[in-house]
């Protein structure tokens, strides 16, 4: 990959055996297992969901980070760590129901509330013990 080479080109040529790429690859999901293990440390979540771009590498992320990340810990629990459910497209979506608020306050209209997703995961039976997870998107 030349410079203007992203996350997704590195992913596929990961997947083609090319070891410059792979220790390309070592490195980023070593530094984000890094940040991530910060994270575990002060919020100690049940859940990582991993979204953005870099989650559409599936399991050529996954595999790496999940075993980077099990090597930092030390008395941590290691949390489930999954891709975003709508993947590359949060941000948009998030996007849109920003201005969708800003134009809601500034017409003095109340806002809709989202209808929840068929993949979104239903709210925690008891309020006193909700389940903790931390959104990643890259």
């Amino acid at each position: 990959g030349g410079p203007g080479a992203d996350a997704a080109d590195c992913a596929k040529a990961v997947e083609s055996g090319d070891p410059r790429a792979a220790a390309v690859w070592r490195e980023a999901t070593g530094a984000l297992a890094d940040g991530l293990v910060t994270a575990l440390t002060l919020l100690d979540p049940e859940l990582l969901i991993i979204g953005g771009g870099l989650a559409e590498a599936g399991e050529t992320l996954f595999t790496p980070l999940r075993a980077a990340i099990e090597e930092r810990i030390t008395f941590q629990t290691l949390p489930r760590i999954v891709p975003a459910a709508l993947g590359d497209t949060a941000g948009c979506l998030g996007a849109g129901l920003l201005a969708w608020d800003l134009v809601a306050a500034q017409s003095g209209a109340r806002s809709p509330q989202p209808a929840p997703s068929p993949t979104s995961p239903s709210p925690p039976s008891s309020p006193a013990q909700p389940a903790q997870s931390t959104e990643v998107s890259g």
